[in-house]
């Protein structure tokens, strides 16, 4: 698998239903100076943050827009998966997800 898959593959087990764009991805990993196509390293934290940041950039309350749907999963839920997730890549919760707790909001209640 490589690292593009595992992001992927990881924001949907974060997030049921998401499925981040390809590019998005790509650009995602490139800022974090990760070759997409390489192969993946398993549980690699770099990876972890970098779906984390996908997950907390797609939350939406409206499935149309290609998010998150709070609908269908609820912030608290997504919160509890990233937790979850984070132990699981052997990652303080506390100290890697924060940030994105203080801030997780719907974005359809936005605009």
């Amino acid at each position: 698998m490589n690292n593009l898959a595992a992001v992927s593959r990881l924001c949907n087990a974060i997030a049921n239903t998401f499925y981040p764009d390809k590019s998005t991805i790509e650009f995602a990993l490139f800022n974090e100076g990760v070759d997409a196509t390489a192969e993946a390293t398993p549980k690699d934290p770099v990876i972890f943050r970098v779906a984390a940041r996908l997950v907390k950039g797609y939350v939406e309350s409206s499935r149309s827009e290609g998010g998150i749907s709070l609908s269908v999963r609820s912030e608290e839920a997504i919160k509890q998966s990233l937790s979850v997730w984070c132990n699981v890549y052997g990652l303080d919760a506390e100290e890697e997800l924060s940030a994105f707790f203080r801030i997780l909001e719907g974005g359809s209640n936005l605009w």
